[in-house]
Order: C-alpha cells, then structure tokens, then sequence
C-alpha cells in the first residue's frame, strides 16, 4: 500500500488480504485504533531521534491523512480528525493501558526472535541486549524483558547518531528504496498478496491464547 497506493490494483488486494486476516479475530475498535497509530507516530518519534534529517509538517501531516484513509477502509471508528488528536490518544492509550501480562511476554519474545533469526546463530546472543537498550522503559516492563545497562543504552544511542550523520554525507539517492524491494526473510522466495500472513487453520483460539 506504501508503495502503490492504497487505490492500487495491488494496494486495494493488500487491504483486502488485511481486513480478511483481521476479521478472523475479536479485535477491540480501540485496539485497532492504537495500532494505527503507531504506524504514524513511531516513525516520526524515530526519525525526531535517529534521522539523517528531520521530518517537515508537510511529511508528517502526509503520514497522518495517507493512514487515517487506510483506517477508514479498515472500518476503524472514531479515528480523530487532526493529527494532534490522534498523537495524544497514542500517549494516553499508552499511560492507561500498558502493563505486564504473560500474553504480552509471549508476544513480545516472539517479535524478538523472530527479529533475531534475521541473524546468524552466532551474532543473536549479543544482538539481543542491543535490542532491549533500543526500547523504552514502559515497554521494557509491559514485556517483561531485562532493564539494559545505561552505558549499552548510551552506546547503542550514539551509534544511531553517528550513523545518521554518515549517511547525510552520501550522495542523494536517485531511487526510492521501499522495504519490498529487497528480499524479505518472511519470504526469501518471494510472496504472493493473497498468501501473506497465517494459513486459514490459524484460528480464534490461537489469538484466545495470547489475549
């Protein structure tokens, strides 16, 4: 959808795919909503820390009103209006609902590993500190994961800033580089859209398990 558009041929068969997987479950409108969000705001608040170059308003508002549209075709309610709105309910979904529960381990150490297979057997032992220091302390505790040390913290912090500086001295890119374009490790064969995701026996009591 990022690539194409979400009006696409291949942009419509992707929201398709989507919205099929998600109906599959008993998902909370306020849930989704949290979701949505973070794939605007958590960008951002990256880029804020770690960018070669900031954002402009006009990228940031482009990010907004490209995801709210993708929300709406999901038949997410109450998404609000503005950009400032929706900022403040991720932070408030945030304060009220973060805490730890086991479902949220399980899913976090899933994410992990999963993130950690990307990587030769012998690099993931010493990957997986660097992946706690890159994480704050709210979801640190939700996840039940080790508090890093702060000099791992400080390190892996100002190796993200020297890297940002490194890159704003190479030439202009004269292509875009989308995430798709290179091999995925989910796929390394490539995918077909309608494919994408879990088999259809994936069914209510698996996701019962992690809620």
């Amino acid at each position: 959808m990022i690539k194409w558009g979400y009006d696409s041929d291949r942009g419509k068969e992707a929201l398709q795919r989507m919205n099929a997987l998600h109906g599959r479950f008993k998902i909370d409108n306020g849930d989704f909503l949290y979701v949505l969000s973070t794939f605007i705001f958590e960008p951002i608040r990256w880029n804020a820390r770690f960018g070669w170059r900031l954002m402009c308003k006009q990228e940031k508002l482009a990010s907004f009103y490209f995801w709210r549209e993708i929300g709406k075709q999901m038949q997410i309610q109450n998404i609000p209006e503005t950009y400032e709105e929706l900022d403040r309910y991720n932070l408030d979904y945030e304060r009220q609902k973060f805490c730890y529960s086991d479902a949220n381990r399980r899913v976090g150490e899933a994410t992990r590993d999963l993130f950690l297979s990307w990587f030769p057997s012998w690099m993931r032992s010493s990957i997986k500190p660097g992946i706690y220091a890159l994480l704050d302390d709210t979801m640190l505790d939700a996840f039940g994961f080790p508090y890093p040390s702060p000099l791992l913290r400080s390190a892996m912090v100002s190796l993200l800033r020297i890297r940002a500086k490194l890159i704003r001295l190479f030439p202009p890119r004269n292509q875009p580089n989308f995430y798709i374009d290179s091999p995925i490790p989910s796929y390394p064969t490539g995918y077909e859209i309608a494919n994408v995701g879990p088999s259809e026996n994936f069914k209510q009591q698996s996701f019962d398990k992690l809620v």
